[in-house]
């Protein structure tokens, strides 16, 4: 039996310095780990970027030394005990001489899953699991990592912010400022977690967004998936979209169907901006197949991307089951315009676990479908 008791204090320490790798770490899952000694924290160390060194390994390194008898590790997710691009941590924690080791979560890649604790159980490490509800906040915080390695779906996630009558826009076809402030930098937070963000060509032409995360610390750019089915949002000759010709130009993908590929102008134009074309399945209605932009995911090997619509790609996704997650900010505001454009029925879907958070006078309500 175990004859030491885990600090619930640590265990969220973990969690935040896992959160430092926020969206940097794909495929791989974000960890943080510490390093006790006498009680007190004498290493810190969170994984950085996929293919660098992990978070255990990180926090040994900048403990500069042999850790002294007695210390204690805690990590937020389960050590690795497989060779993948980098040993396994296992492997540098009984190296260290760390005999006490407290896990937030079980890692739910197959490989790893339960292997971990029980290699350094085997050799005479005591190896405890934090509370379950710390537990599942480390689990919560890779829910991209975690559905893509258990069932090798990338996670398509649907952001919607609409009106209290569910409006999305005051007007077809023009953009109106739906949230406040406070909830449209959180989007940007969330734009930086996924490694790609998509739109459809009604957004581009009337938005003409960048789709970037614009954060304190800098600007950061996803890859950026477009849906045209025609590809008219591609040739806009008296006002070119940003989405296809500012720095970031080379990350923007635009997935289109054999009516689009037809477009020889819109063709030519792409091919002139470097614009990258897929050619993709059209479903009955003629628009690109919902089923073939997961598995463009899977081709392009993006384990994630986030959906800002506009409500017709949204209620497509929604309508053929692609949409594994919601984020639903709302607004105290009403749109009573005739002209106001309505977006799905977001109220009605069956939201588990769901959390809700407050942004000023907009609430944002997240969670699986």
């Amino acid at each position: 039996m175990s004859t030491f008791t885990p600090r619930n204090d640590l265990i969220e320490r973990t969690i935040e310095l896992a959160q430092k790798g926020w969206g940097a770490t794909h495929p791989n899952p974000m960890v943080g780990a510490l390093i006790v000694e006498h009680g007190m924290v004498v290493a810190e160390g969170w994984h950085q970027q996929a293919g660098g060194p992990h978070a255990e390994v990180v926090a040994l390194q900048n403990l500069g030394r042999k850790p002294e008898d007695g210390a204690e590790m805690y990590v937020s997710l389960e050590p690795c005990s497989s060779t993948g691009r980098t040993p396994p941590c296992t492997s540098a924690i009984l190296n260290a001489g760390i005999k006490k080791v407290v896990v937030c979560a079980i890692d739910p890649d197959s490989r790893h899953a339960g292997h971990g604790l029980d290699l350094l159980r085997e050799h005479g490490v005591d190896v405890l699991l934090a509370p379950p509800e710390l537990g599942e906040r480390a689990a919560r915080l890779n829910f991209i990592f975690n559905q893509y390695v258990i069932t090798g779906r990338p996670l398509i996630a649907l952001k919607m912010a609409t009106s209290l009558n569910g409006m999305v826009a005051e007007r077809a076809g023009y953009p109106s400022r739906v949230t406040g402030d406070a909830a449209r930098a959180d989007v940007m937070h969330w734009r930086r977690l996924f490694p790609a963000i998509c739109v459809g060509s009604g957004t581009v032409i009337a938005d003409d967004p960048v789709l970037t995360a614009r954060l304190p610390e800098g600007d950061w750019c996803p890859v950026r998936i477009i849906v045209d089915s025609s590809l008219d949002s591609l040739f806009q000759s008296f006002h070119p979209r940003r989405v296809y010709t500012d720095q970031y130009k080379d990350r923007t993908i635009v997935l289109t169907t054999a009516r689009g590929m037809a477009n020889i102008e819109c063709i030519n134009r792409a091919q002139e901006l470097g614009i990258r074309v897929i050619e993709l399945a059209s479903g009955d209605d003629g628009r690109v197949s919902t089923a073939a932009i997961r598995q463009t995911l899977v081709d392009l090997e993006l384990c994630g991307m986030y959906c800002e619509g506009g409500p017709a790609l949204a209620r497509s996704l929604l309508g053929a089951e692609e949409i594994d997650y919601v984020f639903h900010y709302q607004s105290n505001k009403t749109f009573s315009s005739p002209e106001a454009l309505h977006g799905p029925d977001l109220k009605n879907l069956n939201i588990g676990h769901a959390l809700n958070q407050v942004f000023g006078e907009d609430q944002l309500t997240h969670g699986f479908l």
